[in-house]
């Protein structure tokens, strides 16, 4: 997800006399603008996000959630804490990554300079004495073979929306500022006007459902804007003035904390996000 990590393979000769280390802090989304998602998660990610389509494969769309609009996103408190009411699943299992093998399998990556590979004997091992796969990272493994299947119905979700010309390219709405280049958003308007035996194709795929929820998590962005600025110190000045926090702002990330659901099974890994700093301090 990041342009800049470096994405070792998993193996038995490279890992064996190595550790991983849970992560504690979110401040590692800083560099993930855009975080990819898979059908199942799509409604607890508009309930909170903004979901845009970016660039896959030979002409394909991919759905993504919007993190930030600027150089700092708003959700990761200084403390390092989660401030949103949702945690895209991708995110949970880092410093680990996925990508599929020409055999149609996946080969497991970890980001070797995430600070998160250790020699330390209190860390998670990756394999066991005898080669195999240890409980914690046979986990990890498990969650991308769940996600696999996601992945295929996401894709197949995405290939409908295409077909029936759904997407259009994103302009920010007027008062935002963002350099979001080749980034896709649905056509409300064609999304309107499609006949019954078109919408009856887009909901059998789950395209219809992902179409729903991007048009509603665009409403998003303006919050995303307000909270980056609400966050943002002011420009050097002289004598830091002492405000009175503003009403509208403040905790507005908690309330939206209060709309929380259930997540779906194969979304959940180890029991959930890792347990995150103490938010009083954010």
């Amino acid at each position: 997800m990041s342009a800049g990590a470096e994405l070792s393979p998993v193996s038995v000769e490279r890992h064996s006399a190595r550790r991983w280390r849970r992560f504690s802090s979110f401040d590692f989304v800083q560099g993930h603008q855009l975080v990819p998602l898979v059908l199942g998660e799509h409604e607890q990610v508009a309930a909170c996000l903004p979901i845009m389509f970016t660039p896959a494969s030979a002409g394909t769309w991919w759905p993504v959630a919007l993190t930030r609009l600027g150089a700092r996103t708003a959700l990761v408190g200084s403390n390092g804490a989660w401030r949103g009411s949702y945690v895209p699943s991708i995110l949970r299992v880092h410093p680990f990554q996925a990508r599929q093998t020409e055999d149609g399998q996946f080969a497991l990556l970890v980001a070797e300079d995430s600070g998160l590979v250790t020699q330390d004997p209190s860390d998670e091992p990756f394999f066991t004495p005898d080669g195999q796969l240890a409980p914690a990272l046979a986990q990890v493994v498990a969650f991308f073979r769940n996600r696999v299947q996601a992945e295929a119905q996401t894709r197949a979700a995405m290939a409908a929306l295409a077909r029936l010309h759904l997407l259009a390219p994103f302009q920010p709405p007027d008062g935002i500022a963002a350099s979001l280049p080749d980034l896709m958003t649905v056509d409300g308007q064609k999304l309107a006007g499609l006949a019954r035996n078109e919408l009856s194709f887009l909901h059998r795929c789950g395209g219809l459902e992902l179409a729903y929820a991007a048009l509603v998590a665009r409403h998003h962005l303006a919050f995303l804007a307000q909270a980056e600025a609400h966050d943002s110190p002011p420009p050097q000045p002289a004598r830091p003035p002492v405000a009175a926090p503003d009403p509208a702002l403040t905790g507005f990330f908690d309330a939206l904390a209060t709309a929380r659901g259930q997540e779906p099974d194969l979304m959940n890994w180890m029991g959930g996000q890792p347990t995150p700093p103490d938010r009083k301090n954010s």
